[in-house]
């Protein structure tokens, strides 16, 4: 038996990989002021521990989505957040143009869609696997096909991307079946990477072969013709719903036309083809009660696919901020625990990994998102760490950095943080609930420094 079935290795994303990388490098030493001041000094170290955190959830930033390795799709409801689609836009390309098929009768349609199903990350002291589906991957869903009524161009697309929609051309009703599938070619069985097969009406497929020799003389003329497809997915017919990864940017991803005692022309999905997606979510009224409301709550709400992200004031901060000694951080460390008191059957784990960043300058609104170097102090980051159902962030060298601006220009430059799933991994999506009651001991702020005569 031949096997095809190459999809299910463990992958890696060239992007995210390089950033993991450079963002490993970037853990604040726990001593960050000990080469400046000796270890001895630490018996002079003063501590202190903040509680008087205020949380809000708010909305999430929007971000650039036509040039992600591995695209989402799929519907969840889930039952804290609310409702989260994820729709696509797919550019079939042909492989072979200047052919003629005129004269040939459609016998029947359909789009493949390849599975991704791992991403391998380097957690810095290991590689780890993540599964690349969320919710409930037993859950029934429906999904509308359409033909794209715009053309898709070299602008970015961003999260929020609302296309224009021609003809409804097919539907999908069904599970995501992430399980290797066995088929005949040529008289013997293979087994292929797991995807999903959408049958699609005969009358796109008729269409295209009815296109002239002048649309089919070269790929620039198809797409116009057959801008590419969107898929939406419209509702859950049984359990929570499901989201997975599909790769709209390999071969073996395509539409596929059977005619003509089934002759097959495969028009794929290829690295040349533009690819979009796109997300939609409908909150719960406690998480809309947040992001319209004003003050401090005790649990708030971490989404990604530009779901929301967490706004945390910490104005206790200032009064290290505007010490008029000359000081030296040695640690600053926040900690935050997720609400772990609802049971969702497996089905909505805690975000592997989440960013503390401050806000934009330029908007504050908008967290901070590009970095100037691979050592800006404006970013943190954690892993969640089972055993103490906790994320720890250090921010030493910005704490320091404040603290020296203050002294020196009279400004104060802290606004907040914002707390986010990370933006170069939107092919997970992933939530987290925090409990966010600094009072109870939950959430922990502790400062050490050292005064320097």
């Amino acid at each position: 038996m031949k096997n095809f079935f190459t999809n299910m290795r463990t992958r890696g994303y060239l992007p995210l990989f390089l950033l993991l990388v450079v963002f490993s490098c970037k853990k604040e030493s726990t001593n960050i002021g000990l080469d400046l001041i000796g270890d001895e000094s630490l018996a002079n170290a003063i501590n202190v521990e903040y509680r008087n955190l205020s949380f809000r959830t708010v909305s999430d930033d929007t971000f650039t989505v036509n040039g992600l390795s591995s695209s989402l799709l799929g519907i969840i409801n889930d039952p804290v957040f609310g409702e989260s689609k994820a729709s696509l836009v797919v550019q079939p390309q042909l492989t072979e143009t200047g052919i003629n098929l005129n004269g040939n009768t459609i016998d029947s349609a359909q789009l493949n869609l390849v599975f991704d199903l791992y991403q391998s990350v380097d957690e810095g002291t290991r590689i780890t696997n993540y599964e690349l589906n969320y919710g409930d991957v037993e859950s029934e869903l429906v999904i509308d096909i359409y033909k794209l009524g715009e053309d898709l161009s070299d602008d970015i697309y961003f999260s929020n991307y609302t296309p224009s929609l021609g003809p409804k051309v097919g539907e999908y009703i069904g599970k995501f079946d992430l399980d290797s599938v066995n088929r005949e070619i040529d008289g013997e069985v293979v087994t292929l990477s797991p995807r999903m097969t959408i049958k699609l009406d005969n009358t796109l497929g008729q269409e295209i072969l009815d296109y002239d020799e002048t649309t089919l003389s070269s790929n620039d003329n198809f797409i116009e013709a057959m801008k590419g497809l969107v898929l939406i997915p419209r509702s859950i017919v049984s359990g929570d719903g499901a989201i997975v990864a599909v790769e709209a940017l390999n071969t073996r991803s395509s539409l596929d036309l059977f005619y003509s005692d089934s002759i097959q022309l495969a028009i794929p999905l290829g690295v040349s083809s533009k690819r979009v997606n796109f997300f939609e979510t409908t909150h719960t009224p406690a998480i809309e009660e947040q992001k319209t409301g004003v003050g401090r709550f005790d649990i708030t709400y971490v989404q990604s696919l530009g779901g929301t992200k967490v706004k945390i004031d910490v104005p206790q901060l200032d009064s290290i901020i505007k010490l008029s000694e000359n000081i030296v951080i040695n640690e600053v460390k926040l900690e935050i625990s997720p609400d772990t008191s609802l049971n969702f059957n497996g089905n909505f784990e805690q975000a592997p990994r989440l960013w503390l960043l401050t806000p934009d300058t330029s908007n504050l609104n908008q967290s901070m998102t590009s970095f100037l170097d691979v050592n800006d102090v404006r970013f943190s980051e954690s892993y969640y760490n089972a055993g103490s159902n906790s994320y720890t962030f250090y921010f030493n060298r910005y704490l320091q950095q404040l603290q020296q601006t203050y002294r020196s220009t009279g400004r104060n430059e802290f606004n907040w943080f914002y707390l986010s799933v990370p933006k170069d991994f939107p092919i997970t999506p992933h939530r987290v609930i925090l409990d966010s009651d600094a009072m109870s001991g939950t959430v922990k702020l502790s400062v050490k420094y050292t005064k320097l005569n």
